[in-house]
């Protein structure tokens, strides 16, 4: 029964011995190097971008926004910082953290119609783990809101850093795709026109998101930060307008004495469906096109 103790205390000892070795090595890894593969425009966003403009979002302002066109416009320095999947909880994080590192002279946060009153995003905090207790606070005050087993999970190094490694193996070997340094990735142009897409119902604004929406404009405007909110062109029609999550943000700018540039209901491009990708990305061209014209809008207001 002794040896059985022993031989299990012994590999438990190796285990969490060779966990602790990981998180070391990772650690140091994280803070000295540039995370490749589909890390990389989150780990630059976290680690290196001071641009005059930063753009944050999901892939509806990732895909729609060509940094060059506002520094030409502006004479001032663009980085795209959207991120797939991610939310308005999500952007706030992100915003968070860049603050802690440098102060943008503008926040250009991009958002779909809808945001405000569905899901969009809650499940991409995950990708944030390795980033834990590494001096972000506002990745580790969300990743210690976790409970149960995710909060344990949390604190072993094993896991909490697989998604990186396995992400790096990925892009050795199978994923090339190159990421610009100005964080754009436009849609490529389809074989077969966008479909327009009627929705059948409007989402009713939540109270939490709204909340949000006016702590990241506070934050900003703490800092001296202009910050403008945009909806992006869809191919989406509504069955009224103003659509209440977007007539909520409206409001919320208008009384912080935000800007909120409103294009997704833009009859201009809903009646060329060549400019998208899919109801609610354009594609190279429609972004191309949508990024004079904002940045001649954000030329305006500035």
């Amino acid at each position: 029964m002794k040896k059985l103790l022993l031989y299990i205390a012994s590999i438990l000892f190796i285990i969490i011995a060779f966990d602790f070795l990981v998180g070391v090595c990772c650690k140091y890894y994280i803070k000295n190097h540039q995370l490749t593969g589909r890390y990389e425009p989150l780990d630059r966003l976290l680690k290196t971008v001071n641009s005059d403009i930063l753009i944050i979002g999901n892939s509806i302002i990732l895909n729609s926004l060509d940094p060059k066109t506002i520094e030409d416009s502006l004479s001032q320095s663009c980085y795209n910082g959207g991120i797939i999947g991610q939310g308005i909880d999500f952007s706030e994080t992100i915003i968070d953290c860049v603050l802690q590192r440098y102060t943008p002279k503008t926040i250009i946060l991009g958002l779909r119609p809808e945001e405000m009153g569905g899901n969009i995003g809650d499940g991409i905090y995950d990708i944030l783990r390795p980033y834990y207790n590494m001096g972000y606070t506002s990745i580790d005050e969300h990743l210690e809101s976790y409970s149960g087993s995710k909060r344990i999970l949390l604190h072993s190094n094993l896991i909490r850093y697989n998604t990186i490694w396995i992400r790096v193996i990925l892009y050795m070997f199978f994923d090339k795709s190159i990421y610009p340094q100005n964080g754009f990735m436009p849609k490529e142009v389809p074989l077969t026109l966008a479909q327009q897409k009627i929705m059948s119902y409007c989402a009713t604004p939540s109270k939490e998101k709204l909340e949000t929406i006016e702590r990241i404009i506070k934050k900003c405007k703490t800092k001296g930060i202009n910050i403008v909110i945009c909806f992006p062109p869809t191919l989406q029609i509504f069955p009224q307008k103003p659509i209440p999550c977007v007539e909520a943000v409206e409001q919320i700018c208008k009384k912080n004495n935000s800007y909120c540039i409103t294009n997704y209901d833009c009859q201009y491009y809903q009646e060329r469906p060549e400019l998208f990708f899919d109801d609610v990305h354009l594609n190279i061209n429609g972004a191309e096109l949508y990024s004079k014209d904002f940045a001649n809008q954000l030329k305006q207001i500035k």
